[in-house]
């Protein structure tokens, strides 16, 4: 006979590690920060304004959106580092562009420094959740 225990988790099954929910959150996370530390060129504290916070808001949500669109077309039982990276970096670098004009020319360079931040924390979470896995 079934148990009647009710279990959220179980639930919610595709919405976690297998769905597209956690990624998402991750990749909006990931492009949040990144975001916010290439606009503060460095000045942390400067960076520390509700304009600043706004525009990684939207990079962030357009980072997710993109992650979302890509991964939903993707075969996720296959996991690697530099899915992650890639993923990370075109979904920030699209964000990006979505959020706000570069502060500094080219058009494309800030938006290409952000991305290359944004797949350096991928690499980071992804390491390090192998590295807490196996601990």
């Amino acid at each position: 006979m079934p148990s009647l225990k009710f279990s959220v988790p179980d639930a919610f099954g595709d919405l976690r590690a297998s769905g597209l929910a956690r990624p998402a959150v991750e990749k909006f996370a990931g492009a949040w920060l990144a975001c916010f530390l290439v606009m503060a060129r460095g000045n942390i504290f400067a960076a520390f304004t509700l304009e600043h916070a706004l525009l990684a808001t939207i990079c962030g949500t357009v980072g997710a959106a993109v992650t979302v669109l890509l991964l939903a077309q993707m075969d996720r039982a296959i996991d690697s580092v530099a899915r992650q990276a890639t993923i990370s970096a075109v979904a920030t670098f699209i964000g990006d562009i979505f959020a706000h004009p570069s502060h500094f020319p080219p058009q494309w360079a800030e938006p290409l420094v952000t991305a290359t931040v944004s797949a350096a924390i991928a690499i980071a979470v992804w390491y390090g959740r192998r590295w807490w896995r196996s601990s």
